[in-house]
């Protein structure tokens, strides 16, 4: 699988976006807008106001008037109690934003969770040494007193650097915790920023800082994300993909039909496949449950595409289960959800690219420049980004914008 080698940020008309590329590769995409009601890692006092025991979910209301939901394990809270939350996850199409009960602040090397007296250490960390290590160098910086579980990243970082990264979100910590009130619903943090989450994923990640997608075209990750949002794929050995998604999963299927077996066989087709649904399932930010009906294999090539997968969800950054197969070859996976797709959003991918046209537009040096889009986009800048189009115009008064009817419904080009 390939490993995130370093990200590229962006912020600009209104938009924060973070790229995590290997090498030239787009893996991930995070974008964040400045109008999303809510924004993961924010923390708010909440009140209940509806819980449904039979799927063991809570609804809050928050200070402006937006609801939540969360799980609860054991005993739920009364209609009415006010209690700390964290948003974990955006909301998407018709469904509320995620929330966890209580404080969730993630550091690069551990996660406080404001349980009393409580210090955990991810299992992933198997060596016992260095598990004591970690729990000393914790309970030195009174990690423990926030109850917290300490990383698999912590794993061999130097003590002066865990030191740093504890007594940092130690502090913000205990900060938050005088803004504690549970009279009134409010919000007591704002969230961490988008690329601060993202070194909090990938500690010690090359950050490349960019201005108008320069950075970001120039790895042609536009067309990457567009053709990861398609519907039909080509294998290399001349399978084909088909993703189709319902609002109960999402299934993807192999056609095997037109391989060509001078090329690996099935088996290597599978294989190839299986690496391209997983690469396009985190790229698209696809959640919930997952189908992937791949074509029959024996038990030996079975187990090698199940220890594939077991692998690819290893490497993600959000919780990955694999509820196991059949011999038939279909595999269930369930992906968490915590940053919504484009296709989750409304008119998510044409206003994805409509920014992309207005950061081409903000960088141009010639002021007789015209701009050609779709109907569609035209519609999509004119209906969510007039402000920032006009503030283009006030630096360049002489650009034109001109709608060319032989454009697909999400297409541009400039002509300089």
């Amino acid at each position: 699988m390939n490993s995130i080698s370093y990200l590229i940020a962006e912020e600009s008309l209104g938009e924060k976006r973070i790229s995590l590329f290997a090498e030239d590769k787009l893996m991930e995409c995070w974008i964040e807008n400045d109008n999303i009601p809510l924004k993961i890692t924010e923390i708010h006092i909440a009140k209940v106001i509806q819980v449904l025991k039979p799927l063991k979910r809570i609804f809050y209301e928050l200070f402006n008037g937006s609801q939540v939901s969360a799980r609860y394990k054991d005993i739920p809270p009364k209609i009415g109690d006010l209690e700390v939350i964290t948003i974990k996850a955006e909301g998407r199409e018709h469904k509320p934003a995620h929330a966890q009960r209580g404080f969730y602040l993630k550091s690069k090397f551990s996660i406080i969770l404001n349980e009393e007296n409580f210090l955990g250490v991810s299992k992933k960390i198997t060596n016992e040494l260095e598990r004591e290590r970690l729990k000393n160098i914790a309970t030195k910086t009174d990690l423990i007193g926030s109850g917290a579980i300490i990383r698999t990243s912590a794993e061999n970082i130097s003590k002066e650097e865990l030191e740093k990264d504890f007594l940092e979100i130690l502090t913000l910590w205990k900060e938050l915790k005088k803004g504690i009130d549970l009279s009134n619903c409010k919000k007591i943090f704002n969230g961490q920023s988008l690329q601060k989450q993202a070194e909090n994923n990938y500690p010690g990640i090359r950050i490349i800082e960019d201005k108008n997608s320069i950075q970001f075209k120039k790895r042609n990750g536009k067309e990457q994300l567009l053709e990861a949002h398609n519907s039909i794929f080509q294998i290399k050995n001349e399978g084909t993909l088909y993703f189709e998604k319902t609002k109960a999963l999402t299934s993807v299927d192999f056609d095997s039909s037109s391989r060509d077996l001078s090329q690996g066989g099935l088996n290597k087709l599978t294989e190839d496949g299986l690496n391209l649904c997983l690469s396009l399932i985190r790229l698209r930010n696809t959640s919930g449950l997952i189908t992937i009906d791949m074509p029959r294999l024996n038990k030996n090539e079975f187990n090698e595409r199940f220890d594939q997968i077991k692998l690819w969800s290893n490497s993600m950054t959000r919780d990955t289960k694999i509820l196991g197969g059949t011999k038939g070859g279909v595999f269930e996976i369930i992906c968490d959800h915590e940053r919504a797709s484009l296709d989750d959003t409304e008119n998510g991918i044409s206003k994805f690219v409509a920014i992309e046209a207005l950061r081409e537009l903000s960088d141009i040096e010639n002021k007789n420049s015209k701009l050609y889009i779709s109907s569609n986009l035209n519609n999509i800048i004119s209906s969510n980004f007039n402000y920032e189009l006009n503030k283009i115009k006030e630096k360049n008064s002489l650009i034109q914008i001109l709608i060319d009817n032989n454009l697909d419904s999400d297409n541009f080009y400039l002509n300089k």
